[in-house]
């Protein structure tokens, strides 16, 4: 693939490849562009590395054939890809010299995961529980911490390009701005809102939307607000549209996948879903598949091969039949498109979404590790806060200097988000004396 300068396309603006530190590259003979050499960081990060020991779904005890967050990012990177590939060389806006940079959005693909802590979901809303008074913590909020201050140099994190930071940007409003407290009342659990950064990470945040007008602000930030419930954004930009469709897409085929493999998720439901969108006869690729569903046998030698074949199908089919949004009002490329599915094929993938939500996530194996995992964070951070000479040497050299119980906890969480799951098991056995296995059932 022939990879163009970023200077000679008109879709990205000369905002989008700034960073926030100029950095002039130690290598002259350097061929990259900024977005290639985003790409580079990224993938060479200590917590991109991590997310191969941290959950995606099921749990890392259950096996080792199943998707991790490592897996699990790669995959969503390769359908980004498709996704550019197919807009590039099929959609009307984005030709020749306003195309969409395939390098940019596979990099934010990659990092879109990167402030998941260990254990998952459950894992999130027991640091956000721990955090609740000191400023909270969200997983992707998280992620902009890592990537604009925890990895690489102190100040400026990995020094990223503006378009970039903007890619992971799904829920553009700091966490402090986005809780409801009434939610916590009403429910009786801390969920924390969606959010994309901390409040100590705010100059980082608006760095990251000074490109835009006031309007365009306005704009990306806009939100709603249910009666008691944590508010929430309802814009993104074009490239974290096509990275969030992606997500959608991988989640709701490669971990039905996996569930199938594993006995979770019976091929019957599958084509319970499946039938309706069959019946239409709209989508040839879908009908070739559901008649193979139709075929498989569970017990046969080649149900793996055969089943990626039909989840290879659905994945065509989505990516080939997405649609994009033009609006009027922002002038800024970022904001002006968004990727979409038609309502029938997003109808489907929300289904098998939910299908994974039902059988897998919500079943009593997956929460009975979950909720350990939930029990193990809870302990570690109180372990820390309580002692700060466990923490690692240049964690308790911060806290010497840090006065603030906000500035503290957020030292521990940074910590423990930072963990994998086994990390953060054979840390708890050191302290408490648990057995290797404590995550047995």
């Amino acid at each position: 693939m022939i990879i163009r300068p970023v200077t000679k396309n008109r879709l990205y603006l000369p905002a989008d490849v700034e960073r926030k530190k100029n950095s002039a590259s130690m290598n002259d003979r350097d061929a990259r562009d900024s977005f290639e050499k985003d790409y580079g960081r990224i993938v060479h990060s200590a917590a991109f590395r991590r997310l191969q020991s941290k959950t995606q779904v099921i749990g890392l005890d259950v096996g080792d054939f199943h998707r991790t967050r490592l897996t699990h990012s790669m995959e969503v990177a390769q359908i980004a890809r498709g996704i550019v590939i197919h807009l590039n060389a099929n959609h009307p806006v984005f030709k020749e010299d306003y195309a969409l940079d395939a390098s940019l959005i596979e990099a934010a693909a990659l990092a879109h995961d990167l402030g998941h802590p260990p254990f998952g979901h459950r894992g999130e809303e027991a640091l956000h529980k721990c955090m609740q008074h000191y400023g909270g913590f969200e997983g992707n909020a998280h992620t902009f911490r890592i990537l604009t201050r925890l990895e690489g140099d102190k100040e400026n994190g990995l020094n990223l390009t503006r378009a970039l930071l903007l890619s992971i940007m799904k829920y553009p409003i700091l966490l402090d701005d986005a809780v409801c407290p009434k939610q916590y009342v009403k429910q009786g659990k801390v969920h924390p809102p969606k959010a994309s950064a901390f409040l100590c990470d705010q100059e980082a945040f608006a760095w990251t939307l000074a490109s835009f007008t006031q309007e365009e602000r306005e704009f990306f930030m806009k939100t709603i607000k249910p009666s008691d419930r944590h508010l929430q954004t309802i814009n993104k930009t074009l490239e974290c549209s096509i990275i969030e469709l992606a997500d959608d897409i991988a989640y709701g085929t490669h971990d039905v996948e996996d569930s199938i493999n594993l006995g979770l998720i019976r091929i019957a439901q599958l084509k319970e879903l499946m039938d309706p969108v069959y019946r239409k006869n709209k989508y040839p690729e879908l009908i070739h598949a559901f008649k193979e569903l139709d075929q498989l046998d569970p017990d046969q030698d080649q149900l793996k091969y055969r089943l990626k074949k039909i989840f290879s199908a659905i994945i065509s089919t989505l990516i080939t039949r997405l649609c994009v949004e033009i609006r009027n009002k922002p002038v800024s490329p970022r904001l002006k498109y968004q990727v979409q599915l038609p309502p029938d094929l997003r109808l489907l993938l929300d289904q098998l979404k939910q299908l994974v939500v039902d059988k897998v996530i919500d079943s009593q194996k997956v929460q009975t590790v979950a909720w350990k995992g939930s029990y193990i964070i809870q302990q570690l951070f109180e372990a820390f806060m309580n002692e700060p000479k466990l923490l690692p040497e240049n964690d308790r050299n911060q806290m010497e200097f840090t006065f603030s119980d906000e500035e503290r906890a957020r030292i521990v969480c940074d910590y423990i988000a930072g963990m994998t799951d086994s990390f953060a098991m054979k840390m708890y056995a050191r302290l408490f004396g648990q057995s290797r296995n404590f995550f047995d059932y």
